[in-house]
Formats: structure tokens, C-alpha cells, sequence
């Protein structure tokens, strides 16, 4: 009779052994989703974050090939960019300066040289509702550069 007492006592141990295994497989479990999740959303931040960096920095290369093709960039003024799923809009401004040159380059009576000094900003945002540089500002900036720049002229 011992041995089938014995073997009814065990019988409730498993079955807890086994609702024990089952709950920590279920919170592992939980616990991968989540941190799936979160990485996604990790991605997809610094896949925007790249996007907004690009959008700057064509809105630099925009005005500085604007300022080596001899044309004057507008001091204020709106690059749109368009990608597969949206359009990119950045804010291109600057501001132009003139200083005094160096002549060691020149040649012999041709005139004065001079420099002029450009300060570019360019501001990327992801929001599809501004359309205009006067709606990209500080609250919905996803990336700002700046960049200066010399042009020499000789007058």
C-alpha cells in the first residue's frame, strides 16, 4: 500500500511544477514583445532622425551650388524633398557679409579683391503641414546645420 500512497501524494506536484514553468514562459515571453516593440520604435526614430539630418544637409548643398553658379541664395526660402512615403521640407536661409581680401593671388592691377562671407542655416522637418519657411521653427525642427561659406570676388 505504500507505494500507491506514495503515488498519490505526487500527483498535485506536478501539475504546480508545470503551472510554475508555464507562468515564467509566459512572462519571457511578454517580455520579448516588449522589447521587440521598443526596438522598433528605436529603428524607426533614428531612420526619421537620418531622414531629417539628409534633408538639411540638401538644403546646405542647395545653397551653397546657388552661391558657385554666381547666383545670390535667397535669404530666406523652402527645399522640398521628396522620398518614396513623404515629402521633407527644409528651411533654407542666409545671410552674406563682405571683408577685406588678401591680394596675394591677384594679378598686377586687377583690382581689389574681396570676400564675402555667407552663414547658411538650413532647418528639416518632418511635419507634413508646414509648407512654408514661416511655419518650420523651432517646434517642429528634426535638424538644424549650419554652415559658412567664402565666395572671393574681385572688383
Amino acid at each position: 500500500m505504500k507505494p500507491f500512497n506514495a503515488a498519490r501524494q505526487q500527483r498535485g506536484v506536478v501539475l504546480a511544477v508545470s503551472l510554475i514553468l508555464l507562468l515564467l514562459l509566459t512572462i519571457l515571453a511578454i517580455t520579448a514583445s516588449t522589447s521587440s516593440s521598443l526596438q522598433e520604435r528605436m529603428a524607426s526614430n533614428a531612420q526619421e532622425s537620418n531622414v531629417a539630418f539628409q534633408a538639411s544637409e540638401s538644403a546646405l548643398t542647395n545653397l551653397t551650388s546657388q552661391v558657385r553658379g554666381g547666383g545670390v541664395p535667397p535669404a530666406d526660402s523652402v527645399l522640398a524633398l521628396d522620398y518614396p512615403t513623404r515629402t521633407v521640407r527644409a528651411r533654407m536661409q542666409s545671410t552674406s557679409r563682405f571683408a577685406d581680401g588678401s591680394s596675394l593671388d591677384v594679378e598686377e592691377g586687377s583690382g581689389t579683391p574681396q570676400i564675402i562671407l555667407y552663414d547658411f542655416t538650413s532647418s528639416a522637418t518632418l511635419d507634413p503641414s508646414a509648407t512654408t519657411a514661416g511655419q518650420i521653427n523651432d517646434n517642429n525642427t528634426h535638424a538644424r546645420h549650419l554652415q559658412g561659406y567664402r565666395d572671393r570676388i574681385i572688383q
